[in-house]
C-alpha cells in the first residue's frame, strides 16, 4: 500500500490527465443524452367496423394478416424484433437512432399473440425533425402499401380494408434522464476514473522504476568484467 500511494503521488501528473479526460468525456455523454421518440399506430378495420372495439381482429384473421403482410412489405421482408414485453419501449433496448415497424403483439418473446390488425411504428432519433419526416415517410408508405395491395387485389371500394392513424399516437416524446440517473451516470464515471488514474500510475511508476535498476546492474556487471578480463591476460588464474 506504502508503494502504491508513493507511485501515485509520484505520477500525480497521470492521475491529473486521467481525471481530465474523464470529466471531458462525462460533459461530452451529458451534453449529448436524451433523444426524443414515437409510438404510431395505424389500425386495419373492415367497412363499417370501428377502430375502438377491443380485441377486433380475434374474430378477423384474415384482416390480421393483411396488416402483417403490409408490414412486411415496409420492412422489405426483414424479421422484425420481439421484446419480452408489448409495452418495452424502442429505445430502452440501448437504440438511439433506429426504426422499428411490426404488427402489434401481445405475446412475449417465445409466443406471439395478435389481438388486433394494429401495427406499431417505433421510432428514436437525435432530433425531433428526423423523427418527424421519418414518421410522416412511413405512414405515406403504409397508405401507399394499403392501397396497392387491394388494387392489385380488384377488391372493390366498398370491401376495402381502411387503414386508421391513431391521432395521440403521432406525438413525439423527449426522452431524457432524471436527476436521480444523472446523478448514478456521474458517481460511476467518478469511481471508474479514480481506479482507472491510480491503478496507470502505479503501473507507470514500477515500469519506470523497473528501468532504472536494470542500467545500474548492467553498469557494475561491465566493471566486474573488465576487471576479470585485466586478470585474464596478465595470466593469473581466479
Amino acid at each position: 500500500m506504502r508503494d502504491a500511494l508513493g507511485g501515485i503521488v509520484r505520477r500525480w501528473y497521470v492521475v491529473f490527465a486521467v481525471l481530465l479526460a474523464f470529466a471531458v468525456l462525462t460533459t461530452m455523454f451529458y451534453r449529448d443524452g436524451g433523444s426524443f421518440s414515437t409510438r404510431t399506430t395505424v389500425t386495419f378495420t373492415l367497412p363499417s367496423r370501428s377502430t375502438l372495439l377491443p380485441e377486433s381482429g380475434l374474430t378477423d384473421l384474415s384482416i390480421i394478416s393483411f396488416a402483417g403482410a403490409v408490414a412486411t412489405s415496409i420492412n422489405a421482408g426483414k424479421p422484425v424484433q420481439t421484446f419480452s414485453s408489448s409495452d418495452a419501449p424502442y429505445y430502452g433496448a440501448g437504440v438511439r437512432e433506429g426504426i422499428m415497424v411490426s404488427l402489434r403483439n401481445t405475446g412475449s418473446q417465445f409466443i406471439s399473440s395478435f389481438p388486433s390488425a394494429t401495427i406499431d411504428i417505433q421510432i428514436v432519433g437525435r432530433t425531433r425533425e428526423w423523427v418527424s419526416e421519418r414518421q410522416q415517410q412511413l405512414l405515406d408508405d403504409i397508405m401507399a402499401v394499403t392501397d396497392a395491395q387491394q388494387t392489385a387485389t380488384l377488391t372493390p371500394e366498398s370491401d376495402r380494408i381502411t387503414a386508421t392513424i391513431e391521432p395521440l399516437s403521432t406525438e413525439i416524446h423527449q426522452v431524457s434522464p432524471g436527476r436521480s440517473d444523472v446523478i448514478m451516470a456521474v458517481s460511476a464515471m467518478t469511481l471508474a476514473a479514480l481506479v482507472t488514474a491510480f491503478s496507470a500510475a502505479v503501473v507507470l511508476d514500477r515500469i519506470i522504476r523497473r528501468e532504472r535498476h536494470p542500467r545500474r546492474q548492467r553498469v557494475i556487471r561491465r566493471g566486474d568484467s573488465r576487471a576479470l578480463g585485466s586478470v585474464r591476460v596478465k595470466g593469473e588464474t581466479v
